[in-house]
C-alpha cells in the first residue's frame, strides 16, 4: 500500500524560527533589548559641587562656589531604616550638633572690613540650623566683661523654613561687615570676632576670631543671612536693618 507522505513547506519552517528568535531575543511586550556595553548607557554630567572659599577674588559681586544639594550615588546616602538623609526634609528633623560643624571666619581680600563666617557640615548626613544666621559679638580680645560687646543688625522679615540645611561635606556662609557705611576710622580698641554657629548651642561652643589690624568698626556693623554662596551672602548683609533678637 502506497504510504502519502506530508511535508511542511520550506517557508513555515524558517517563519516558525523566526518568531522563536524574536521570542528569546525581544523580551516582554516585544520591544527589542538594548545595546550592551558602555556606549549605549546614558552619560549623566554632573559639575563639582565645591565647598567655596573667602579668600582672593570672593569679594562682594564675586561669585562662590554653589553648595546645593550633593551629587550622590544612586538610592542617596540613607540612615534611620533607609531614610533619605541628603535631603531639607531630613535636616529640618535632625538639628547640627557642634560636633558636625567645622566653623571659620576670614577676612575677604576685596574689602578688609568685612568677614566671610562659614560653616561646614563635616558629618555624613545632612543637618539644620535652627538660627537664620551665626551669632556674633566685635570686642576687645582680653575684655573680661564682654556686656558691651557689639551686636550686627541683621535683616527682618525673618521667616520660612524651620532650619537652614546644611548637606554633608558643604558650607554656608554667612557675610559680617564692621563698617558698612564706609566711615574708614579706627576699631575702638575692638580687635575680636566672637561667632556661635547656631543660638541652640552652649556659650562653650563660642569661636573667637581676631581681626585684620586697621580694621575699621562702626557702631552699627551689619550681618546677612546664612546662605549658599558669598554672592548671596554679601547681598544678604546689605540688607541688614534691625538689631539682632
Amino acid at each position: 500500500m502506497a504510504v502519502r507522505r506530508h511535508t511542511i513547506p520550506l517557508a513555515l519552517v524558517a517563519a516558525a524560527a523566526s518568531l522563536a528568535l524574536t521570542a528569546c531575543d525581544g523580551g516582554a511586550g516585544g520591544g527589542s533589548a538594548a545595546p550592551s556595553g558602555k556606549d549605549s548607557s546614558a552619560s549623566h554630567a554632573t559639575g563639582p559641587a565645591g565647598k567655596g572659599s573667602p579668600s582672593a577674588g570672593a569679594g562682594p559681586g564675586a561669585s562662590g562656589a554653589s553648595t546645593g544639594r550633593p551629587a550622590s550615588s544612586a538610592g542617596g546616602t540613607s540612615t534611620d531604616s533607609g531614610r533619605d538623609a541628603s535631603g531639607d526634609a531630613y535636616a529640618y528633623k535632625h538639628l547640627c550638633t557642634a560636633g558636625q560643624l567645622a566653623l571659620s571666619a576670614q577676612v575677604l581680600d576685596s574689602d578688609p572690613d568685612q568677614y566671610v563666617v562659614a560653616v561646614t557640615n563635616r558629618g555624613q548626613a545632612a543637618c539644620g540650623i535652627s538660627s537664620y544666621y551665626p551669632l556674633v559679638a566685635l570686642g576687645p580680645k582680653n575684655a573680661a566683661d564682654r556686656s558691651k560687646s557689639i551686636h550686627p543688625l541683621v535683616p527682618s522679615g525673618l521667616g520660612g523654613a524651620p532650619a537652614i540645611p546644611v548637606y554633608a561635606g558643604h558650607t554656608v556662609y554667612a557675610v559680617l561687615d564692621t563698617d558698612p557705611g564706609g566711615a574708614k576710622g579706627g576699631n575702638g580698641g575692638i580687635d575680636e570676632i566672637s561667632v556661635l554657629a547656631d543660638e541652640r548651642f552652649p556659650n562653650a561652643e563660642m569661636h573667637r576670631f581676631p581681626m585684620d589690624e586697621g580694621a575699621t568698626v562702626t557702631r552699627h556693623p551689619k550681618l546677612g543671612l546664612y546662605r549658599d554662596t558669598v554672592r548671596d551672602a554679601v547681598t544678604s548683609m546689605r540688607s541688614a536693618d534691625i538689631a539682632a533678637g
